[in-house]
């Protein structure tokens, strides 16, 4: 069972003892039972509901990976799926790869967020050992770190080739899009790149159907937010 599994099931621990705590409150108060059980029914279908829509996600292909080379992108996919985050891209990418290949038989996985993660790990009594740090994430040997970087291929700063799910690039799909999916920033017409931030437009365009890609796009947008609220001061000449 999964990280995010076990989180869930620790939220929603709590949830019903909260639903249950409110419920005994308003029958003592004279409410009809009958209310007090609709209300609940409520509750816990628009819980489930907004769980399962938001946070049961897809499960990234390890083909499709290959894609992904924009660093910042690495990084929210593994804090996404309840991955350590730290490292390159090479290991950030082989991380992935790793946890695409042991869900392989799942075209979808369970995510939590941070608060999520909390509440379980505030309710855990018997604390899990942590795991031996695999081989993927000790220091690599230079001869290694090569090897890595020849299979990770060329970066894909020029638009090109498939995009996610094996789906062809087109030129109808690119004449629709008209703002940015990561900055927001009106387009040009026929720009296969974003001129603002440099996003391959196709590729976020389809990556934005999914739940996981409005996750990403959601955490990408945020942080580039943040930067642009508190910038970085250039150097005062001494």
């Amino acid at each position: 069972m999964t990280a995010a599994k076990r989180a869930w099931e620790a939220a929603t621990l709590v949830v019903t003892l909260s639903a249950l705590a409110v419920s005994g409150v308003l029958l003592n108060w004279g409410a009809e039972y009958y209310k007090v059980l609709a209300l609940d029914i409520i509750v816990f279908s628009c819980y489930l509901y907004v769980v399962y829509k938001r946070y049961h996600v897809e499960m990234v292909p390890e083909k499709d990976l290959a894609l992904f080379d924009d660093p910042d992108d690495l990084r929210i996919l593994c804090d996404i799926y309840g991955l350590s985050a730290s490292g390159g891209p090479i290991i950030l990418k082989q991380r992935l790869k790793d946890f695409s290949r042991k869900n392989r038989e799942s075209s979808f996985v369970w995510v939590a967020p941070r608060a999520v993660h909390s509440l379980r790990s505030a309710l855990e009594v018997n604390v899990v050992p942590e795991e031996p740090p695999r081989a993927s994430d000790e220091p690599k040997k230079v001869s290694t770190l090569v090897m890595e970087m020849v299979s990770v291929g060329p970066s894909r700063r020029t638009p090109s080739g498939m995009l996610v799910g094996g789906r062809p690039r087109s030129s109808a799909r690119l004449a629709t899009i008209g703002s940015c999916p990561v900055c927001e920033s009106r387009l040009p017409k026929g720009s296969a790149a974003c001129p603002e931030c440099g996003a391959d437009l196709e590729f976020y365009a389809v990556l934005s159907e999914s739940k996981l890609g409005k996750l990403l796009l959601a955490e990408k947008a945020e942080a580039r937010r943040r930067k642009l609220r508190y910038p970085v001061s250039p150097p005062r000449d001494a």
